[in-house]
């Protein structure tokens, strides 16, 4: 009976962690797969500047979330893009994460709140 329950609270401690490495294995296909349609689509928005990398958080054919990091990992913002006659156009900006500003929400990996890394 003991060794029932300790299974028990090893799964539900484990689904958390599972779900987090999805994440992040997501992300990662996403990046390498739309690498190249979104490694300089941040040059549309003029306000910033060069990038140290990014990663596609979200990307369904017809609209996307990537989050890139600044030069210097000084800030990282996520911009949304929209597939318009076969180009992506970028149709919002946020920035998450800055060290000049108070801006502080997320920043990759998703080490406590996985699940903004979605399914």
């Amino acid at each position: 009976m003991k060794k029932r329950y300790m299974i028990i609270i090893f799964a539900i401690l484990l689904i958390p962690v599972l779900i987090w490495i999805f994440s992040l294995v997501k992300c990662e296909v996403l990046t390498q797969k739309y690498h190249d349609d979104f490694a300089l689509a941040y040059t549309q928005n003029t306000m910033l500047g060069d990038m140290e990398y990014f990663k596609v958080l979200r990307c369904d054919g017809a609209t996307a979330d990537v989050y890139y990091v600044g030069k210097g990992r000084t800030a990282a913002d996520v911009l949304t893009f929209e597939k318009r006659n076969g180009n992506w156009v970028e149709t919002s900006w946020e920035t998450v994460w800055s060290t000049t500003g108070s801006a502080s929400e997320v920043i990759y990996p998703y080490w406590w709140h996985f699940i903004y890394g979605g399914f």
